[in-house]
């Protein structure tokens, strides 16, 4: 049976799995992300099985029509870099300007909006996608500011965009992203034996301080209730 992963970018333990063999018995297909919404479309529907995601989309995910287990996390953290068009030195030179993020109410966007919020900074914010797609509206003009990760941040740079700030200077413990599986495919054996690849591939435990911090920028955004942590939907691999 095929086993169907979403990425935005494929995740170094998936790289380290198929390089040492690991899934050449497996029918795995990657499929690549433009958008979070689009993940949890096709987890709902059935044509996924996982998804490597930022792990706070779990919060907007909960609930939503079926049962969602976060099995790991692929990185210590996602570094995520600030950038803005040429021109754009600052921070502030955000005030009013166009800030591009996947969806606005959960995942990199809350990071993003809590940085600009520190620093008391209102922005206009539009929803483009994932970080392809926030890449390509930069370097095309069509937004003015997005957060970026690897390779895309240096790219970025490379085509004469600003750095303005890195995430991690603020919160060192941010999480990197979660794989995600469907909870009935969970004891499925094509299943089992991808996630027993990437696990020798590198997949990492979720790390309790990483959830910690997205629960605070939830709570200082004030969407979430001081008495509501992490959605309980953690299982080991």
């Amino acid at each position: 049976m095929t086993v169907r992963l979403s990425c935005f970018v494929t995740p170094a333990p998936l790289i380290a799995a198929r390089e040492r063999g690991l899934l050449d018995h497996v029918d795995l297909v990657e499929l690549r992300s433009s958008g979070s919404p689009g993940q949890l479309r096709g987890l709902l529907d059935g044509e996924l099985d996982g998804a490597v995601t930022a792990m706070d989309n779990l919060f907007a995910w909960v609930g939503a029509g079926t049962e969602l287990a976060l099995v790991g996390q692929v990185e210590p953290t996602t570094p995520l870099a600030f950038i803005a068009r040429g021109g754009l030195q600052d921070l502030t030179d955000l005030a009013g300007r166009r800030v591009a993020v996947d969806a606005f109410d959960n995942g990199f966007s809350l990071a993003a909006r809590h940085l600009l919020a520190e620093h008391g900074i209102e922005p206009e914010w539009h929803e483009v996608g994932g970080v392809r797609e926030r890449y390509d509206a930069l370097i095309a003009g069509t937004t003015d500011a997005t957060l970026l990760g690897p390779p895309f941040d240096d790219d970025a740079l490379d085509a004469g965009c600003e750095l303005l700030a890195r995430v991690q200077d603020s919160h060192p413990a941010f999480p990197g992203q979660g794989l995600v599986v469907r909870a009935d495919r969970l004891g499925d054996p094509e299943v089992r034996a991808v996630l027993g690849a990437l696990v020798a591939g590198g997949l990492l435990p979720v790390d309790p301080a990483g959830l910690d911090v997205l629960v605070r920028i939830r709570r200082e955004l004030g969407l979430l209730a001081d008495d509501v942590g992490f959605p309980t939907i953690l299982r080991s691999p």
